[in-house]
């Protein structure tokens, strides 16, 4: 299981269509715009599949397409950039930390997140 999820209660999902994967070593924050909001059964749905994610061997591209904004009731607890192509993940926490971490792009959790990104990216047919 994965580090992706905070201990705080998540009642926003945001998902993000990541718009600049440069310096992405020194992001404050998941650059891009929200494409989709997903609260309830949704967002646990997709907490879940992030948390399901299963360690991997990472490549070098690190060239995100998608993203996620983790909001509490009153402020954003995480953010994560997802590169399916390398098979890492970049997490931010407040104040702008942030930490690379590798996961297998080509599992049922990774296959299925992804899934939900391009369904909701109205850029995607």
């Amino acid at each position: 299981m994965m580090p992706f999820v905070p201990a705080r209660p998540v009642v926003i999902v945001e998902a993000v269509r990541v718009a600049d994967a440069r310096d992405a070593l020194s992001w404050r924050t998941v650059p891009g715009e929200g494409i989709a909001l997903w609260t309830g059964e949704e967002a646990a749905d997709v907490l879940a599949l992030v948390a399901a994610l299963p360690h991997g061997e990472p490549a070098r591209c690190f060239s995100p397409g998608y993203g996620v904004r983790l909001h509490t009731d009153d402020e954003v607890v995480r953010e994560i950039a997802f590169c399916f192509a390398c098979n890492r993940a970049r997490v931010v926490d407040p104040g702008g930390r942030g930490r690379s971490i590798a996961f297998d792009g080509e599992s049922a959790p990774a296959r299925e997140l992804l899934r939900r990104f391009r369904a909701a990216d109205p850029h995607v047919t």
